[in-house]
Parts: C-alpha cells; structure tokens; sequence
C-alpha cells in the first residue's frame, strides 16, 4: 500500500531544499552584518557556531579561543566583529578603546552581556558578578564595606588557621616518603584550601579536606570546581546566556549540601547573636539592616552572596597555583620572592600589614595572573544606541561586547616577549593599561584586595618552607571544557623542605 505518491515525495524534498537553502542564505546574511555597516570583522565565520566553534565543540578552550581570535585579526585593529552563533559581538583589541568604554562610558557599557538571567535553584547572578544596573550599584556600594582592610583583619586569623592542615599536609608528605624530591599538585592543593577555606569563612563551618577528603562538603565543592556540569553551565552563560533565562534550572550546576549549611550557618548565628569576624556576620548584619526595594537581602539574594564568595576565593586559589607554578618554573625569581617574605615577615611576623608591604611578591602575582588570568574575558553589553568614538558606526542596543586577557596580555606591543614570565614588567607597582586581570572601570573586582591576601599568605607559606620547582619542558594545557583558567591534568610541582625554614614564629626551624 501507498502511503505517498511520487508527485508528493518530489514536493516534499523540494519544499525541503528550498527551506534549507533559504536558511542557507538567511545565515550567510547574517554573518555579515559587521561588513554591511562598515566594520572589519574576522573572517570566515562558520554557518551554525560563528567564530566560536571550536570553543562550543570542546576542541579549545573557550579563554584560548577567544584569545587566538583576537590574535587572528589585524595587528593595529582597535576592534573587530565577530559572531556567536549569528549573533554580532564587538571584540575590543586596543586599551585604550577598552577604557573609553569600560570607564568613561561605563553608563553605557555597566551591565554584563549575561547580567541579570533568571536562574532558578543555584547560586547564579543574583550578585555582584552579574546584577544589572541600578540593583548592581546598590549591591556594591553595600559589599564593598565588608572588604576593606579592617574587615580583612577580623577574617585573617581565619585565613591563617584554616592554612595549618594544608601546610602539615605538605609536611607529611615528606615524613612519610623515602625519597628525597616530594611531589604534589597544586591546583589540588589550593583547591582543598579553597573549600575549606570557604567553609570557615564563608559557611561559618569548619572542614579538613586533606585528612578527609571524602566529606560530602569537600565532593560537592570540587565538582563544582573541576567538575563537567559546572564548566558547560559557564560556557552557556557566556556565550548563550538566552537559553538561561528559559532552562536555567536544567543548565546550572547545583549545590544542595552547601546550601543546607549555609541556611543553617545563618540562622543559627542569628539566633545566637554570637560574632567571629567572617562572611556570615555581614550578611546577617545585611539581612537585619535597613532594606531597600531595589535588591532585599532575603530569599535567593542572600544566597547567592555567597556565590560570588566562593567565585572570588576560586579566582584567588587559581592565581595563587598559577603564580608559584611560574615561580617553581622560574627559580631566580622564587629566591627574590622568598628573601623579601623573610624579611618582612622577620620584621613585621605574620600580618596584614607585612603582606601590604611585599612589592616583589605583587609583581609576580600580577605577572602570573597576566599569563594565566584566572577569568579569561571581560563582557559588557550596550545598555543603549553608543556611538563607537572616531567612527560614523552606531553600536546598538545589546551588542555584546569582548575583551579577550589571553589576547590582550600577550600582545607583543603591551608586554615584549609576552610567553616570558618576567615580575619586572610591574616593577614600581606600575601596571600597563593593556594589564586587565582583575577587571577595568567601576565593575572590576570588588574583592582584590582579599584575593592579593589569599594569594600572599599561600605563596608565603610554602616558600617560606620549601624549595619549588617544575621542568620548563613540562606541558601546560588548559583544560578545554572551562571557560575559566583550569590546568589539564592539574600543575605538579617537586618541593624540597629548605635547611632553614621560617617557622609562624619567624624563627629559623630545620624540623619541619
């Protein structure tokens, strides 16, 4: 039996290819919408991803991606266009572009180009990292207060002392083998720091992921860290942040155990009206101030504060393990650190003022996070129509806008030699303008200066302690599911306990 004649089949295919082929020329239309008004964009964008194929697919890694596109167009282009998906994006290549946009216009240019998805049932964007405008200038002017140096020394004792199981870690490490060179992974290792350190200061709870690692605290943070839901959760908000506002609860990684301590942490600090100088008392003091309809501290809001916590410590825990890899692979450089550390710790012992006064050890930061920046790009969105200064062009409303740090750091004509690690680039504490890993203009990140603490107090730690040290022939390849910057494989260091070690007294101790 017939269930289609001949004549219906041939119209069906031709209905087909005529529907293809009009997609077909409808794409290939669209991926010239930069050309059609007059601005350079990059070459042959493919007909479904645009320019972020490889990056959608897994091939690269998304930071890389974005960096090798800005790399790929025209060395003295100031900006080019190209395509996510069909969708038209401006990357910005000059600094000086950057600023005008980024500062002077910020106006424009203050929302996130995922700013302000709804995300059901996860920490999401109800913080500092992707509110719109004008929740997003409440939200700061009430954050920034609980970072300021005096908050920062009511939390470093907690630093400190969450810094002691790592440390006999190590120091186990070396009791335990027979052999004289001890290994250990740092992205491992600062990432248990990370959680533990998020529990004591962020939850108000304390954990010891190195002697048990198998907590359900511990699992659930490291999958949020390393894990696949995690990284293709991020990609899509960076790249087709549309699709969260209507999947968001399907697309987003969830932590449950986390949140259950959190709620717990809140309410019973509040109902005991004790105190002890960390994340959760701010926010209970947020929670019982004076509210403002713009942004409540209540609900899902309160929550995801500590969702940019735990974003702000995860960026901190990656620019520490980056900064000693390339001190470990730079051993020049880690003696220059290590005398600065004992002489200042030597004349100040171990507080927040010493680490303010470590310029060397800044400059190694920022040359770390220039090679590695921990988020790998910065995006904003037209708020409005904005005339592109110097130009005729009118950027329209919602055009996302890029900034590409691998790119943009390793631009010979910002940083000479740029795949050389060099701490001397930011000698004086001077930063070039092209240098943007902790952001630019008024949304750049809030919490610097607790991550510079972060990240002083670990490299301080270790090499007050130990000699490091990595082959240069070693491979460093970013993990290609994250848009952030992740080590494959992980960064594995050899560390020798030194002869002459600084023990938290400031006293030479050979036992270690």
């Amino acid at each position: 039996m017939e269930f289609f004649s001949y004549s219906t089949v041939i119209a069906f295919f031709t209905t087909l290819v005529i529907l293809l082929t009009a997609l077909y020329f409808y794409a290939r239309y669209k991926l010239t919408y930069w050309t059609r008004h007059g601005i350079e964009q990059l070459p042959n964008p493919h007909i479904i991803f645009g320019h972020v194929k490889d990056a959608m697919l897994f091939r690269t890694a998304p930071g890389l991606h974005m960096g090798q596109l800005y790399q790929s167009a025209r060395p003295d282009a100031p900006f080019v266009g190209f395509y996510i998906f069909h969708k038209p994006c401006l990357l910005i290549r000059d600094p000086e572009v950057a600023k005008q946009m980024f500062v002077s216009d910020f106006d424009v240019f203050s929302d996130r180009h995922f700013a302000g998805a709804a995300q059901k049932d996860s920490f999401g964007m109800l913080n500092l990292f992707g509110l719109k405008n004008p929740a997003w200038k409440f939200l700061r002017s009430k954050i920034t207060p609980i970072l300021t140096k005096g908050k920062l020394k009511q939390m470093y004792p907690l630093l400190v002392e969450t810094s002691e199981p790592m440390m006999k870690f190590l120091k186990d490490g070396v009791e335990k083998k027979e052999q004289e060179v001890k290994k250990v992974d740092l992205r491992d290792l600062l990432s248990k720091y990370t959680i533990d350190l998020t529990a004591n200061v962020g939850l108000g709870t304390k954990t010891d992921s190195f002697h048990n690692p198998n907590n359900v605290f511990t699992e659930e943070i490291l999958n949020m860290y390393h894990g696949t839901d995690r990284m293709r959760a991020l990609i899509t908000v960076f790249f087709i942040p549309e699709i969260v506002k209507y999947g968001g609860s399907l697309l987003l990684y969830k932590l449950k155990y986390a949140k259950q301590i959190f709620w717990e942490a809140l309410q019973s600090r509040e109902k005991s009206g004790a105190t002890r100088g960390d994340f959760i008392d701010a926010l209970v003091s947020m929670k019982n101030g004076e509210q403002n309809p713009i942004y409540k501290f209540e609900g899902n809001n309160l929550l995801s504060q500590a969702g940019i916590f735990f974003s702000g410590l995860e960026s901190a825990s990656s620019t520490s393990s980056f900064t000693l890899m390339e001190l470990a692979r730079n051993p020049e450089y880690q003696k220059l650190a290590r005398a600065e550390i004992r002489e200042i710790i030597g004349k100040h012992g171990w507080t927040v003022e010493a680490f303010e006064k470590m310029k060397f050890v800044d400059q190694c930061i920022y040359e770390g996070v220039r090679m590695h920046p921990p988020a790998t790009m910065l995006d904003r969105v037209a708020r409005r129509d904005y005339q592109i200064p110097n130009t005729d062009f009118i950027l329209k409303k919602g055009t996302p806008i890029f900034i590409s740090l691998y790119g943009m750091h390793s631009n010979e004509t910002y940083f000479p030699e740029p795949e050389v690690y060099n701490p001397d680039r930011f000698s004086d504490n001077q930063k070039p303008d092209a240098f943007m890993g902790f952001g630019i203009g008024p949304r750049m990140c809030v919490g610097v200066k607790m991550g510079m603490l972060y990240t002083k107090l670990v490299i301080s730690k270790i090499l007050t302690r130990y000699d490091i040290y990595q082959p240069l022939e070693e491979k460093v390849e970013l993990d290609k599911r994250g848009t952030l910057s992740i080590i494959a494989g992980g960064i594995n260091v050899q560390y020798i306990p030194l002869d002459d070690q600084l023990d938290d007294n400031n006293n030479v101790a050979i036992d270690v």
